[in-house]
This record gives structure tokens, C-alpha cells and sequence, in this order.
């Protein structure tokens, strides 16, 4: 389906120094950014406020006209020379103008209908860093890719440490898992599964109705257990060390 609302739960497990699990329930959006125009529901709305909003400005910005050129073009500097026909976001919204997105999943089809993925990952000092995934790393459930962090996300974790990202789909299943690796060691380990299903208004409603706020919860999730790690007596690593273990962030949200 073109567009489609996720209710998903993840599942996230640290493992290294100290054990720490948690999980939540939350919801994403995927949003077909070649229709914008046909909005499949009247609360949401594109670069206007809206009860849901997405707004391009929110997303990787490189100088063109809007998200979907943006990330075309990030692919084409990664080394894509294949020209790009559709542009899919698994994303969340803004929700009445406010919007926090730990990550952002965006699968481009090229005109050979080969897919390649950008990893766009936030963080809360309003930094951005995309990641390009090639169609070398996909299969054809998915794709698994691994690189180096280089950027500053957890506070109680290496910037220089390697990530591996997987992505499932089986029929409107969505299963994303996404490892902080030191060498061969897990250190963290977060699970996201979920169900796609249609966008409708009244469906939106409900998925609001159980998950209100859902950007705001982000935020106050990632402090709380960010202050339970700091009791468990984690080095605690601060924006300004390092800075040179963070390379390619971008500026957020303006």
C-alpha cells in the first residue's frame, strides 16, 4: 500500500556494560512522497499545521525543492547514477507542530526497480546524519547494512562504534532491528515490529486516541532512561568531547 499507518512495538536492550531493557508501543507513518497531493486522510496535511503534519523542512535538506529531491540527491552523492521514480518515508509526524524523529526509514525505487534505503537518524541536539544504503545490501525480504556510527546519539555509548540495520517486510509486516556493535560484541540491541495498515481517518483517530503525543513521549522516554543509566553508574559522554568521532550531521529541524 502507498500509505499506510504502523502500529509497532519496540524493544530495546542494552547488554553491555550493564543490562537495561525497556519497551513501548508507538506508531509510524509511510508516506509515498511522490502523491503528497492526495492526502489519505483530512488531519494530515504537507508544510501547512495540521492535527498531523509532515513538513519537508523536517528532513534531510541539501538545497532542493523539498524532502524527496533532498534525499535523491543524497543518494546520487553516495554514488547512485540510476535515476530514482518513487520515494517512500517511514516516519513519524509532526503532531499540532511539534515533531521528535529518533530515526526515519526512506526507500527509494530506481527505474531498473531496484531499491535503495536512507537511514536518517535525530538526535536531541537538533542534529540529522543520513546513511545510504545501496541495492547491493538488500535482498528480496529486505536489506542489512553496516556501518560506523561516527555520530552522537547515545550519551553512554561510543560515537565511533559500528551499527548494523535490518530490514524486514513479509506482506505488510515490518520487522527493523538495529545493533550498536563494539568489534563483534552487541552492546545495544533495539527491535521495532509492526503491522502495516491503510491510512483512514478514523483509524488515525484511534492510533491517536491510544498514542497521543507520540514525539513528546520520545523525549521524555529518552531522558527518563537516560537518567536510570546515569544512577546505574554509566560513563556519561558529553556532546563536546570527541567531536572528532562525529562527522556528516546536518542541521535538523529550522
Amino acid at each position: 500500500m502507498k500509505n499506510s499507518l504502523i502500529a509497532f512495538k519496540v524493544i530495546h536492550t542494552r547488554i553491555k556494560p550493564k543490562k537495561y531493557k525497556f519497551t513501548h508501543n508507538y506508531f509510524w507513518f509511510k508516506i509515498d512522497l511522490d502523491d503528497t497531493a492526495n492526502c489519505p486522510s483530512r488531519f494530515i496535511s504537507f508544510n501547512r499545521l495540521g492535527l498531523y503534519s509532515f513538513y519537508d523542512k523536517d528532513h534531510l535538506k541539501l538545497g532542493e525543492k523539498n524532502a524527496r529531491a533532498n534525499y535523491i540527491k543524497f543518494a546520487q552523492n553516495s554514488g547512485l547514477n540510476t535515476k530514482i521514480k518513487n520515494v517512500t518515508i517511514f516516519t513519524q509526524l509532526r503532531f499540532a507542530g511539534y515533531v521528535f524523529n529518533p530515526v526515519s526509514f526512506i526507500l527509494l525505487k530506481d527505474i531498473e526497480n531496484k531499491e535503495h534505503a536512507i537511514i536518517e537518524i535525530g538526535n536531541t541536539f537538533n542534529e540529522l546524519k543520513p546513511y545510504f544504503v545501496s541495492n547491493k545490501h538488500f535482498n528480496e525480504k529486505g536489506f542489512v547494512y553496516k556501518t560506523k556510527k561516527l555520530f552522537y546519539i547515545s550519551p553512554f555509548i561510543e560515537h565511533d562504534t559500528d551499527m548494523e540495520f535490518r530490514m524486514v517486510r513479509s506482506k505488510d509486516n515490518l520487522s527493523i532491528t538495529v545493533d550498536d556493535l563494539n568489534g563483534n560484541d552487541i552492546i545495544l540491541h533495539v527491535d521495532f515490529m509492526g503491522k502495516e495498515e491503510p491510512i483512514t481517518t478514523k483509524r488515525l483517530l484511534n492510533f491517536t486516541v491510544r498514542s497521543p503525543f507520540v514525539s513528546l513521549q520520545f523525549i521524555f522516554f529518552i531522558h527518563l532512561h537516560a537518567f536510570f543509566l546515569w544512577m546505574k553508574g554509566l560513563k556519561y559522554l558529553k556532546k563536546d568531547e570527541h567531536t572528532e568521532k562525529q562527522k556528516g550531521a546536518h542541521v535538523w529541524k529550522t
